[in-house]
């Protein structure tokens, strides 16, 4: 059996057991001259061409699956029809080419999953502390985004001295504020990358704290107050540093704001999490996470607790 044969196999049984009622649903909308058909065997042959692994193969087939339909692009804008958003593995990054939420985004990257049902797993553990403005896990989260960063912009093979990082701002801000974690994080990935870093570049009006609103429709009227703007930027690549992905909308407001006074860069979300719910996807889990970026968190905070230990 040829290579295309088998990862086409493959892929019949991940529509079979992973996504199958999304998939049915939508394979009873579409018509012989559907937005589908002829597509399948083309993304099988170029992935194969490509070599990709096996996992990150059968990933990219179902969300080029997903991302030729008309269907799906509409639904994926309303942040409904998915029973998760699919990601490709980057430098050791969680990429996500597309997210519920997601115009003017060209991709997104996580170190790993905020369980909101799983608190107790470790690294969401890790990640709920740094929400929380917890010193010690903000060195931790530095430590790793120290090694990281520059590992996915090498991958990604942009130009440095063409990219600019930016932070996103938190809802009680109208710029950001450089003393705050996300912030000058952000700085020295940049200063370590050779890239560029503002924290004027961004601003927009104070409005509630999202976590606090649990609808999607009330998220996304409130975020309508902060009327993001984005001053001129000289870039070709824009970074937007966050702590936490939920749906994409804040992260999808920045990127609009800036490409309206950008048109020609292209603009990236990187954070620390990508938050999820077990009861609603398939099986989500932090193994994928590289075991070194465990070891620097750990050190991170070890760091912290050597500069500050009392007595």
């Amino acid at each position: 059996m040829s290579n295309v044969a088998k990862i086409s196999d493959s892929f019949d049984v991940a529509k079979r057991r992973e996504i199958p009622a999304v998939l049915a649903a939508r394979e009873g909308q579409q018509s012989s001259n559907g937005p589908y058909n002829g597509c399948i065997s083309t993304m099988i042959a170029a992935a194969v061409e490509q070599n990709l692994t096996k996992k990150h193969c059968l990933s990219r087939l179902i969300i080029e699956y997903y991302s030729r339909s008309h269907y799906i692009l509409r639904d994926l804008k309303q942040g409904k029809g998915l029973l998760m958003i699919f990601h490709t593995m980057v430098a050791g990054w969680m990429g996500f080419p597309y997210l519920s939420i997601c115009t003017g985004l060209s991709y997104s990257y996580a170190i790993g999953y905020k369980l909101k049902d799983r608190t107790g797993e470790c690294w969401t553990e890790r990640f709920i502390r740094f929400k929380d403005k917890d010193n010690k896990a903000e060195w931790g989260g530095a430590t790793v985004f120290y090694k990281a960063v520059p590992a996915l912009i090498k991958q990604l093979g942009v130009d440095p001295k063409r990219s600019v990082f930016i932070p996103a701002l938190s809802s009680g801000e109208t710029t950001a504020d450089p003393n705050r974690a996300v912030p000058w994080i952000a700085k020295e990935c940049a200063r370590i990358c050779g890239a560029r870093y503002t924290d004027t570049a961004l601003s927009k009006q104070v409005h509630q704290k999202i976590h606090t609103i649990y609808s999607g429709e009330g998220r996304s009227a409130e975020l309508d107050k902060a009327n993001y703007q984005s001053a001129k930027i000289d870039a070709d690549h824009v970074f937007v540093f966050d702590d936490i992905i939920t749906r994409g909308d804040t992260l999808s407001r920045i990127a609009q704001a800036v490409l309206a006074t950008n048109p020609d860069c292209k603009v990236y979300g990187v954070a620390f999490a990508k938050a999820e719910s077990v009861a609603y996807c398939p099986n989500p889990d932090n193994d994928q996470v590289p075991a070194q970026w465990d070891d620097l968190w750990k050190q991170g905070e070890q760091e912290h607790d050597a500069k500050f230990k009392k007595g």
